[in-house]
């Protein structure tokens, strides 16, 4: 039996970012809900990059084994740099490569709250860096951030993160942590969102209140090497094309084109 996440009373346990087979993970939505039981999470928020993924039958298995499904998105802001926001509680696909404001727009329109994923990363793509999250926190406030996440970070990073959240305290929304899971029992649980009350409208409650606090709980052993290489050739390859296509982002002729808005 995998190890369950184990936390105080009256508190429960998030997942706020993960991926399937709709996108560059490696499981289905229900196989992700349930390794989400097995470690002891009250709630698991799907986020495939660039589509609103179908999540009909994992809401069904979810509520059968006391997990709650959160409809979210990762998306893909205008490249340069092609930076990452999350959005989560969304009652329609967010359209990709818009500039970060209007992304954060967005997700705002579509019921949604806006996290900043992954932040600070030693990359110019995918992740914000300081300056343009300060540019962006001065004309809009955003519902959260991963204060802790587990893409690669500089030495001094979480201390740099923690005093920018600090000092930027009204505008940048609650501190989450994110596992990014892709591979569902071999990386699930890795970091997580603490927070009171047991489901998901207690999960958005928190966020909006800024009563969520992130935790550093399981170290499961990870996907074999053939998992993680087939996870590459999705995110690098496959994804890519999908999105070239029109079948993820909502370009006109995209399954989610008439469900998007801006």
């Amino acid at each position: 039996m995998p190890d369950r996440i184990r936390v105080g009373a009256g508190l429960s346990v998030a997942e706020a970012h993960s991926h399937t087979l709709e996108s560059d993970g490696m499981v289905t939505a229900v196989e992700l809900v349930r390794a989400a039981a097995a470690i002891g999470l009250s709630v698991i928020c799907i986020t495939d990059h660039d589509t609103l993924s179908p999540l009909e039958e994992a809401t069904e298995v979810g509520a059968e084994l006391g997990v709650d499904v959160v409809a979210g998105e990762e998306v893909t802001c205008a490249f340069p740099p092609g930076i990452h926001v999350v959005a989560l509680f969304i009652d329609r696909a967010i359209r990709m490569h818009m500039p970060v404001e209007d992304t954060v727009d967005a997700i705002h329109d579509a019921g949604g709250l806006a996290v900043v994923a992954h932040p600070f990363m030693p990359t110019w793509f995918a992740s914000i860096t300081e300056g343009r999250l300060r540019r962006l926190l001065e004309t809009r406030a955003v519902d959260g951030i991963e204060v802790r996440h587990t893409a690669p970070v500089l030495p001094g990073t979480w201390k740099r993160l923690d005093d920018f959240c600090a000092a930027h305290r009204e505008r940048v929304g609650a501190m989450l942590a994110a596992g990014d899971s892709h591979f569902g029992v071999h990386d699930l649980g890795r970091l997580v969102s603490v927070y009171p009350g047991r489901g998901a409208a207690d999960l958005r409650r928190a966020i909006e209140g800024r009563t969520t606090s992130p935790l550093r709980a399981l170290d499961p052993a990870g996907p074999p090497l053939s998992l993680r290489l087939g996870q590459q050739r999705r995110s690098l390859l496959e994804l890519n094309l999908k999105r070239w296509r029109g079948v993820v982002g909502g370009r006109p002729g995209s399954p989610s084109a008439g469900a998007v808005r801006r």
